[in-house]
C-alpha cells in the first residue's frame, strides 16, 4: 500500500514521533566534525547521519543517554584514564596479590598496541541510566555504514558482547523501550495502545489492513532489525512497532499521531 512505509529507519521514527523534519532535532554538523577530529575517524554513515538529523532529541536521554559528539569516546582512552586514578592509589597503598590479577593492572604493564590481548577498543556512544552498561561500536568495525553494536558485560570496559546486528537496530531498541517506560509522555499523540497477545496483535494488523509479508519478511540483509519491525502510515499518521522473540510476534505498540 502506498501510504505505507515498512522498515523504517531510527532517524525517521524519531522524526515521525516529533512530527519533525530532518535538521530539526540533531546535534551540528560543526560538533560532529570536531569529534571526528579529535578521535581521529570517521563515524559510520548510519550513527553519524542519526546524530546530525535525530541525535539531540529528548527521549535519547531519557531512559538510557546518548553521548553526545563531544562526550563520544574510544573505550581505550577511558581505560587508560582510570588507570591514572588507580596508579595512585597503587602508590599509595601498595597493590596485593589480587589487585595484581585486576586487569587495569595488568594493562597498565603493556604497551598500548598490546592491548588487545586483554580487550579490543571500542567506540563509546551509549549507557545505561544507572551506568549498568556501556554501548560501542569495534574500532574495526568503524569502516562499515552501519556496524554491530556491543555493550559491556561485567560493568566494566574489558568484556563485550554483540546486543545488535546493525547500528541502526540498537538506536531503534534504545527509542522502543524508552517509549514503553514513559519515555512517550515526551511526545504528542492521540493514542498509544501495546497489545501482548497474540490474537491481539493479529486482529490489529489485520483490521489496520498491514502487508504480513512486507511486514514480516522471510528475507533479509545482514544489517536487517532481527527483532524490531516497524510501519509508518503516512496518510493515517499510525505507527506499528513489533518486538519478535524468537521469531514470534511478543508485543505490538499502535501509536495514533
Amino acid at each position: 500500500m502506498p501510504n505505507k512505509k515498512y522498515h523504517i529507519s531510527a532517524e525517521d521514527l524519531i522524526n515521525i514521533l516529533y512530527h519533525s523534519s530532518p535538521n530539526h532535532l540533531g546535534f551540528s554538523e560543526n560538533a560532529i566534525k570536531n569529534s571526528e577530529q579529535y578521535l581521529d575517524i570517521k563515524i559510520p554513515e548510519v550513527y553519524r547521519n542519526f546524530l546530525l538529523h535525530s541525535g539531540n532529541a529528548k527521549i535519547n536521554d531519557f531512559l538510557h543517554h546518548i553521548l553526545s559528539p563531544d562526550e563520544i569516546s574510544f573505550s581505550y582512552d577511558i581505560i587508560t584514564e582510570n588507570i591514572q586514578y588507580l596508579k595512585q592509589d597503587w602508590q599509595k597503598y601498595g597493590l596485593s596479590k589480587k589487585e595484581k590479577k585486576n586487569p587495569y593492572y595488568i594493562l597498565s604493564q603493556l604497551p598500548e598496541e598490546n592491548w588487545h590481548t586483554i580487550t579490543k577498543n571500542y567506540l563509546v556512544i551509549w549507557y545505561e541510566n544507572q551506568g549498568v552498561f556501556h554501548a560501542g561500536i569495534l574500532y574495526d568495525d568503524l569502516k562499515l555504514p552501519d556496524p554491530p553494536v556491543y555493550i559491556t558485560v561485567d560493568d566494566d570496559f574489558f568484556e563485550w558482547c554483540c546486543c545488535s546486528n546493525s547500528t541502526n537496530s540498537f538506536l531503534l531498541s534504545m527509542i522502543i523501550e524508552a517509549l514503553l517506560h514513559g519515555g512517550k509522555n515526551m511526545i504528542k499523540y492521540n493514542s498509544f495502545i501495546t497489545y501482548e497477545t497474540q490474537q491481539h496483535i493479529d486482529e490489529c494488523l489485520y483490521s489496520h489492513h498491514i502487508d504480513l509479508e512486507a511486514f514480516f519478511p522471510q528475507n533479509y540483509s545482514p544489517y536487517f532489525c532481527k527483532n524490531i519491525r516497524t510501519c509508518w502510515d503516512e496518510k493515517n499518521k499510525e505507527l506499528f512497532i513489533c518486538l519478535l522473540k524468537q521469531n514470534i510476534p511478543n508485543t505490538l505498540i499502535f501509536l495514533k499521531l
